[in-house]
């Protein structure tokens, strides 16, 4: 299978839905976004699979999740790479966080899907694992 116009706009989509999902306390909708094995990293430290996604969440703060446009690469047809940059505003303190995904994703028999999520946060010392 070629990767193709509908693919770019599914993953593209995949990314958007991430962010509607999460904002609307969606989980479970929102760890399905993800393949079984995948690893996400933040602050320094990785969480694996959908219950690493999970336990990773309890202990996040609740927002508004300001996603842009992603950057796509094709690897092959069945993986690919973004960037995005976001914009994360705190629900309970209106703190505001700006930061960089970097991803990749897989063609999987239920459709593209995140594999690996690294989130950077943007400081005045350039990219770092932590807010400044």
């Amino acid at each position: 299978m070629t990767f193709g116009p509908d693919d770019d706009a599914a993953v593209r989509n995949l990314l958007a839905r991430y962010c509607v999902l999460l904002d609307q306390e969606r989980i479970d909708e929102w760890v399905q976004l993800f393949t079984a094995d995948a690893t996400y990293e933040v602050y320094g430290r990785p969480f694996t699979g959908h219950d690493g996604l999970r336990k990773m969440l309890r202990g996040a703060p609740t927002g508004l999740h300001l996603g842009g446009p992603p950057a796509v690469d094709v690897v092959d047809d069945d993986h690919v790479t973004a960037q995005q940059n976001l914009l994360f505003v705190d629900s309970a303190t209106g703190e505001q966080r700006s930061a960089l995904y970097d991803d990749e994703l897989a063609r999987t028999p239920a459709g593209w899907r995140i594999a690996h999520r690294r989130c950077r946060f943007i400081t005045a010392d350039g990219l770092a694992d932590r807010p400044g």
